[in-house]
């Protein structure tokens, strides 16, 4: 990937997390878990991309997604245990 294209998508996954928190706030989102799950999601899919170029770059990211992840699974947790209580 050239310098040149990496900057571009750099500056386009960086506008796309800021016009869907944006958006989210627009609508009306107040629930935190809702905001991590669709910047996770935008995370997953840039990885994605990005590893269809550069298969070292989506093993040298797999500890950030593993803890995404956790993240993630600990806030659903933490939600049920708030339905539930």
């Amino acid at each position: 990937m050239s310098t040149r294209l990496a900057e571009k998508y750099i500056f386009l996954y960086a506008l796309t997390i800021l016009l869907s928190g944006l958006l989210l706030i627009g609508i009306g989102v107040e629930q935190i878990e809702v905001f991590y799950a669709v910047y996770l999601i935008e995370f997953l899919i840039a990885m994605e991309l990005v590893a269809s170029f550069r298969k070292s770059l989506e093993r040298n990211l797999r500890p950030f997604i593993i803890v995404f992840l956790a993240g993630f699974l600990y806030t659903v947790v933490e939600r049920i245990l708030q339905i539930l209580g």
